[in-house]
């Protein structure tokens, strides 16, 4: 996607660039490098994110990294601003089957959060930290892609909660109602 969408910056043809947008978000990896590279390259053309149907998460965090943000229909899904990280216990499977995993690790930290064992208090916290971490990134992003404070994001944002149609607008993850057809015909104007 990264390459493409510096190819459309490159191309004298492409006039603006639209991100049409249907996802629930995915994981952390590549998406605050792609969201730089968009927010790094705004002015160079127009560059909108169109929300069709779903755009959170991950996924919001690349769309409001453009110039404006925009939702397809009023029961478009905005938002879900959050980081979310898994522990599986396996441990009682294994006893269950009949095995015992043992590891072997060198370091303080390394596997402190195992599936092979229950989640211990330490774990947790590492977990929680890194969790949290992830998520000030986020929050950050944001404020600066939207030009908002970051207590702005944090209070009208960032909880998590997915955003429908004009709680969206008024929470300020977008800028108002459009389809494809007619960003395109706005756009080449």
């Amino acid at each position: 996607f990264r390459r493409d969408f510096l190819q459309a910056l490159e191309d004298p043809t492409v006039s603006a660039v639209v991100l049409a947008v249907n996802s629930p978000g995915g994981t952390v990896d590549g998406t605050q490098e792609l969201a730089e590279t968009i927010f790094a390259r705004r002015g160079e053309k127009p560059v909108v994110a169109l929300a069709e149907g779903m755009m959170c998460s991950a996924a919001y965090w690349i769309g409001a990294a453009a110039d404006a943000i925009y939702m397809s229909e009023s029961t478009a899904m905005v938002g879900s601003i959050g980081v979310v990280a898994s522990h599986v216990d396996m441990s009682r499977a294994e006893e269950m089957a009949g095995q015992k995993t043992t590891e072997i690790t060198a370091g303080r930290y390394k596997r402190i959060a195992s599936e092979y064992e229950p989640l211990s208090s330490e774990g947790r916290a590492e977990l929680q930290s890194k969790v949290d971490a992830l998520y000030a990134v986020f929050v950050d992003a944001i404020a600066r892609y939207r030009g908002v404070s970051v207590e702005d994001v944090l209070s009208r944002m960032a909880d998590g909660k997915v955003f429908v149609g004009q709680q969206a607008i008024d929470a300020g993850l977008v800028d108002g109602v459009s389809n494809l057809d007619a960003l395109i015909a706005q756009l080449t104007q």
